[in-house]
Formats: structure tokens, C-alpha cells, sequence
């Protein structure tokens, strides 16, 4: 059993129930960390699944070979019928999930023995969050998730208590990862909405834009902030109190209505963090002068370290581990090599 203290201990990981892995780039080690983070299991029946397919056994576009994912018995995971045929006899079938429209039929399957398998799920957050809770209801009290940096990701809903953060030496020029670091250190402490349940409830079903006056929510007919900015504007002018955005505000939209947005004294609040899909000074400048707020907390709880890169220059492993480390003393960053060890 790995000890749950010491750095890179994941100790927090028994405290709660859904963790969503994350990568900045491909080829980050999420199945690595995976793998890592299942033998933690101190007792209980744990889940597994993806957003989209882990542990083949090479990666599709460089070719290059891929860990599987490994389960101990009495596992549940989410699986498509050819990988269900593989392991034959040492899994128990559980259920049929029907993923809506997609083409593949997805199974949940409990481990009867060790395996060492590929792993799947549905590509919707709704069909995400339907295998989450169909996985707590068959028994599993923790579930690790496969996920991605994605607006529409389940790493980015309410039903995620922790995510843990892949850096990857494949994402780019150390200054480039450090500025990602960065980027998401200053997404992960927004402020969260202070907001009674039923209000909350409110705001995370809307799909459109809402603004706030006297107290009273109303919809405001905006799909999005992308070729709305006139319209925008003209709503900032009319002394809102705030105003609720659930899509994204880009760089472009960003310089467009950056003057109305620092004159009006409306609570910009968004549905979560990546909503604000800011190159770091525009973000910089956008916490600074406008202080939003999110409803849904980003909750990174893990850093972790990937000096291996696929498909990019090498980077020499002591030197990345050092450069971010100085970049960024008060986290937490192990290496996935360390991990391992």
C-alpha cells in the first residue's frame, strides 16, 4: 500500500468521491497517474471510465506505445463490446449504457481479476455524468475519471469534487508551460458565487446569457458573447447588477467590449473558470479589473509533472522538474518518474 504522506502523496484522494485527470496536451500521462491513483485503494469498490478512450496500446497520431490501464478485482469500468469480448470470462457484465446517438455500444463491467485493459465513455457531459452516478448506485464510492481541458468537460461540473493537472513537457517551450501553470493557478482561486441552492440551480441550467436588475434575474435573448458585443454593450449601460455568462469570452471578444465592461459596475459571474478563455495578460488584466466570479469552482487539487514529451523537442527531465519548481515554489510538483519509483 503507497503511504499517504510525503509530496505526491495524493493522501486527500480518500476524502473524495469523484476526481477528474486532466492534461494540458496530449500524451500529458493521465493513464500513468491513473494507474497510480488506483493502487491507493484502501477499501470499497472504485470506478474508472474516460471521456474518451484510454489505455490502447499506442497513441494514434505518433504511434508510440500507451500503458493500460490497470485494475485490481472488484473495479467497475466503462468499456465498448470489443474490449468486453477481450477479457472474456474475468469481468462480470453489469449493464448495457446506451450513450444516445453515438455509433459505439458502451458496457459497465466489474473486474473479477487483475486486468489490464483499455477503458471508454460517452462523449456528452449528460451521458458522463449518467455513467458517474450509475457507477455510485452499483456500488462504487470513489470514481476516477479520465478527462480533458474542455469547457464541455465533466472535469468542469458540479458533479467533480477534485481534479488533478497533467503537465506535459509536450505541450511546448518551458516558458510556455509555465505561463499555462499560470494561466490555470489564477482560474483555480476565482471566487465562487455565494448564492442560495435554488438560485445556483437557476443560473447553472441556463444556456444563454442572464443579466440581473433590482435583484431579479431575466434572459436576455444572448446566445453567446460572440457577435453580441453591440448588444452587450447597450446591457452594461442600463445599470445592471450583474450578469451571468455561461459560454466562453475569447481574446477577440475580450478587446471588443474590455472599456464597457471596466465602466460598468455589474458583477460579471461565470459558469466556470475556463469559461474565460484568456491568453495570460488579458487574463491578468481582466481579474484586475472586473474581479469575477464563477459558480462552478475549477478545484484543482494535484499538479503533476510529465517531463517525457512525445512529438516535441526532448526536454532534459532535471531541468524541467527544477525550472518549474522555482517558477512555482508554493505547489506541490511531482514527476510522474517519481511517482513511479
Amino acid at each position: 500500500m503507497i503511504s499517504s504522506a510525503g509530496p505526491g502523496s495524493f493522501g486527500w484522494i480518500q476524502s473524495v468521491r469523484a476526481v477528474a485527470l486532466v492534461g494540458i496536451c496530449k500524451n500529458a500521462g493521465k493513464t500513468t497517474l491513473l494507474n497510480h491513483l488506483l493502487v491507493q485503494r484502501q477499501q470499497g469498490v472504485w470506478g474508472v471510465f474516460s471521456t474518451g478512450i484510454d489505455g490502447e496500446e499506442q497513441d494514434s497520431v505518433f504511434r508510440v506505445p500507451k500503458p493500460p490501464v490497470k485494475l485490481d478485482p472488484d473495479t467497475l469500468f466503462c468499456c465498448d463490446t470489443p474490449t468486453l469480448d477481450k477479457l472474456g470470462s474475468s469481468v462480470e457484465v453489469l449493464e448495457k449504457f446506451s450513450p444516445g446517438s453515438a455509433p459505439r455500444q458502451l458496457w459497465l463491467a466489474r473486474s473479477l481479476s487483475p486486468l489490464q485493459t483499455e477503458i471508454t465513455g460517452p462523449g456528452s457531459v449528460s451521458m458522463q455524468i449518467s455513467v458517474l452516478n450509475r457507477m455510485r448506485s452499483l456500488g462504487a464510492r470513489k470514481v476516477l475519471i479520465d478527462g480533458s481541458l474542455d469547457r464541455k468537460s465533466i472535469a468542469f461540473s458540479a458533479d467533480v469534487d477534485a481534479v488533478a493537472v497533467l503537465i506535459g513537457a509536450s505541450f511546448g517551450p518551458l516558458t510556455a508551460i509555465i505561463g499555462e501553470i499560470r494561466r490555470l493557478e489564477l482560474l483555480n482561486y476565482l471566487p465562487t458565487l455565494a448564492v442560495k441552492s435554488q438560485e445556483r440551480a437557476m443560473l447553472a441550467g441556463s444556456a444563454g446569457i442572464l443579466s440581473r436588475r433590482n435583484g431579479r434575474w431575466s434572459e436576455t435573448g444572448l446566445g453567446s458573447l460572440l457577435g453580441s458585443e453591440k448588444a452587450l454593450k447597450r446591457l452594461l449601460e442600463e445599470g445592471l447588477d450583474a450578469i451571468y455568462i455561461p459560454g466562453a469570452l475569447t481574446d477577440v471578444v475580450y478587446d471588443r467590449i474590455r472599456e464597457a465592461l471596466a465602466a460598468s459596475k455589474a458583477q460579471m459571474i461565470f459558469r466556470h473558470p475556463e469559461c474565460l478563455k484568456l491568453s495570460l495578460n488579458r487574463l491578468e488584466r481582466c481579474l484586475e479589473e472586473l474581479r469575477p466570479r464563477v459558480l462552478i469552482p475549477f478545484r484543482i487539487r494535484a499538479w503533476v509533472l510529465n517531463s517525457a514529451s512525445v512529438g516535441a523537442r526532448a526536454i532534459d527531465t532535471a531541468e524541467f522538474r527544477a525550472k518549474l519548481r522555482q517558477a512555482f515554489p508554493s505547489l506541490d510538483l511531482p514527476d510522474l518518474m517519481e511517482l513511479a519509483e
